[in-house]
């Protein structure tokens, strides 16, 4: 199939893998949460509301500490600060298997040199070294902004770009300033790059405009529906990465790409009680 559809990770894959991701993803985001919250409760004792998780991608500097045990680099943005001491998970990003997300291992921050901050990882457990680009999960100070979907989404440090490139925001900006109406505008603008890619392809290369199996818009063409989607299917979309981040975290996607495939996987939603 186009190259349109194939940047995105596969997601049809065996029964049997998919319960196993399921369970092994539902273990370590528990497993994520509860490091997470035993770090806040010791620290402050009592459970923080100030403080929320967020994904730092590593550089690839990690030299060898023992043979579990490597030192790992963080360079944060003018800003952004990360305590000395402070723990932190890091996991893998997707590359092209689910394995490569796995908890590789833990540890705290033990130096700071400006802008950089180095954390000795213990990966002997998972037995997974380090990759450049692999995320760095830690507790951050909460800030002023509006935590809607964009915010949520760069938590993971996902970025999207739209269908010339251009990121659509800023993944360490929006942490300082971010409200409302921003998200409102730039769903907008989502929204018409999603129609604009739709249209354009329907133009030039209509072989792609193929018929989705299932989901709210079953039997209908994609391209064609794209032209049709609107912001409530931008919303459900964002919900759905959110809820499952494991493949997108730490890449910057081309959102007309990547919702495309979502449409054709049967645009699947988070089912809130």
């Amino acid at each position: 199939m186009s190259q349109f559809f194939t940047k995105y990770p596969a997601t049809r894959i065996k029964k049997r893998e998919i319960i196993s991701f399921l369970m092994y993803n539902l273990f370590m985001n528990k497993l994520l949460l509860a490091f997470l919250l035993c770090f806040s409760l010791t620290c402050f004792s009592q459970k923080d509301t100030t403080k929320w998780v967020r994904a730092f991608p590593i550089t690839g500097y990690m030299p060898d500490v023992s043979d579990s045990v490597k030192v790992v680099q963080v360079h944060l943005p003018n800003g952004v600060t990360i305590a000395d001491k402070q723990l932190g998970l890091l996991k893998g990003i997707y590359r092209d298997k689910h394995a490569d997300t796995i908890a590789i291992g833990a540890g705290r921050c033990n130096l700071i040199k400006g802008d950089y901050y180095y954390f000795a990882i213990n990966y002997k457990q998972s037995g997974q070294l380090p990759r450049e680009g692999d995320l760095l999960f830690t507790l951050m100070d909460k800030t002023p902004v509006y935590r809607g979907n964009i915010v949520r989404l760069a938590s993971y440090y996902i970025g999207l770009q739209n269908v010339y490139d251009k990121p659509l925001y800023n993944r360490y900006d929006v942490f300082s300033q971010w409200e409302k109406s921003d998200e409102e505008t730039l769903v907008d603008s989502i929204v018409a790059d999603i129609h604009f890619t739709g249209n354009y392809f329907l133009s030039n290369n209509q072989s792609m405009n193929v018929r989705i199996k299932g989901g709210r818009y079953g039997g209908k063409m994609v391209l064609s529906t794209m032209l049709i989607c609107g912001k409530q299917d931008v919303t459900d979309f964002f919900e759905y990465i959110i809820a499952r981040p494991r493949l997108y975290a730490g890449h910057e996607w081309k959102i007309s790409e990547i919702f495309a495939t979502w449409l054709m996987e049967g645009s699947p939603t988070v089912i809130k009680n």
